[in-house]
């Protein structure tokens, strides 16, 4: 369902309460979950009335596909240059996201996926359309260009080093990198390096 549906027409909408209101929501959810997902608690978050709220979206469930339909999942271009730097700037993104507010909304996504299958299904296929088959697609263009031997799994590789980032981040082996940009990209460039070592081109 759109945004925006509830209410009726009158004075023009603020966009500015908007993102407050989209924010505050995520705030909301990623410390609440649907449980806690309510007209009521994310006017506090945002320190608006109610009645902004109601007049922008019909219900929670509206809000929430909102939310959801709000988050920027195209990540910024990487490095372009070898595998081992393209790898290592995937893997920092992925740090980062994981250590924001949106990362503590997608695993609080994660855990509550299966109480609203429909919703959270659909941000998930956007995250695989968006992030994992556009990181996918440079491993391809560096088997094709020979920095990576044919038996290389693109899927497995950008799996294994996502995954490896999110462990390290949720077990606070990686340094966050906004307060320490040097040491979490030495991080996760020993960490590509050991995960590349067996899919390197023979010589």
């Amino acid at each position: 369902m759109s945004a925006q549906t509830g209410g009726q027409s009158g004075r023009p909408r603020d966009p500015a309460i908007r993102a407050k209101v989209l924010l505050a929501a995520q705030r909301v959810y990623a410390r609440s979950g649907i449980a806690g997902f309510t007209f009521e608690a994310i006017a506090r978050e945002a320190s608006v009335g109610k009645p902004a709220i109601y007049r922008r979206w019909a219900s929670p469930s509206d809000l929430m596909d909102d939310v959801l339909g709000s988050h920027e999942l195209v990540p910024a271009e990487s490095e372009r240059g070898n595998i081992r730097d393209e790898l290592t700037e995937i893997a920092l993104r992925t740090l980062r996201l994981v250590l924001s507010e949106q990362g503590s909304f997608i695993l609080r996504v994660s855990a509550e996926r299966g109480t609203q299958p429909g919703l959270f299904d659909q941000y998930y296929e956007r995250l695989r359309q968006h992030i994992h088959f556009q990181n996918r697609a440079l491993v391809v263009a560096a088997i094709d260009r020979g920095e990576l031997s044919q038996s290389c799994d693109p899927d497995v590789l950008i799996q294994s080093v996502t995954g490896a980032v999110l462990v390290s981040a949720l077990m606070v082996f990686a340094a966050d990198p906004e307060t320490n940009a040097e040491e979490a990209r030495r991080y996760c460039g020993r960490l590509v390096d050991q995960l590349i070592q067996g899919v390197l081109p023979e010589t």
